[in-house]
């Protein structure tokens, strides 16, 4: 459980470093894109190909971050709320297999698209498959995330037990 932690702890650094340096990427490619737009009249095509992409990295990863604390994804909580703490736990559990179960078949379906879409992007030239893998990247970034909610959300249940 302690290494766990302390590998998520690394890959939280890497995934705020990440999702920081693509906010400033998608930033700075439409404050450009806009520039080049009004003094030049002349768009930058390439810029909707990389924003969309990185976009769909940005939430990916912005979910699998939030995912880590229990309340921290939009949930429904109708039925949680109205049950003991030990049903709460059994559902808990079972709402983070789901989610985990989930992100497995994102994260397959990826690979797959990744593996079969031969195409390239219309204005760079980018093998599509290259976006694919922001997909790949995001699901494994939602699958430890659930892992980590999940025993977070048991060993402070079993804390609040004990005390």
């Amino acid at each position: 459980m302690k290494l766990y932690r302390q590998i998520m702890h690394i890959v939280l650094m890497v995934e705020n470093t990440v999702l920081a340096l693509s906010v400033l990427l998608v930033l700075l490619l439409t404050f450009g894109n806009v520039v080049a737009r009004k003094l030049f009249q002349h768009s930058w095509g390439f810029t909707e190909e990389i924003v969309v992409a990185v976009f769909v990295l940005i939430s990916l990863l912005g979910a699998g971050t939030a995912a880590r604390e229990e309340g921290g994804l939009v949930n429904l909580s109708l039925l949680t709320d109205h049950v003991n703490s030990k049903t709460k736990k059994i559902l808990h559990v079972i709402s983070s297999l789901f989610c985990i179960i989930y992100s497995f078949i994102l994260c397959f379906e990826a690979i797959s698209r990744m593996a079969s879409d031969k195409t390239s992007s219309p204005i760079l030239g980018i093998p599509k498959s290259f976006f694919w893998g922001f997909v790949v990247i995001g699901a494994i970034s939602l699958i430890l995330h659930f892992i980590e909610n999940c025993i977070d959300y048991n060993a402070k249940n079993k804390e609040e037990a004990a005390s």
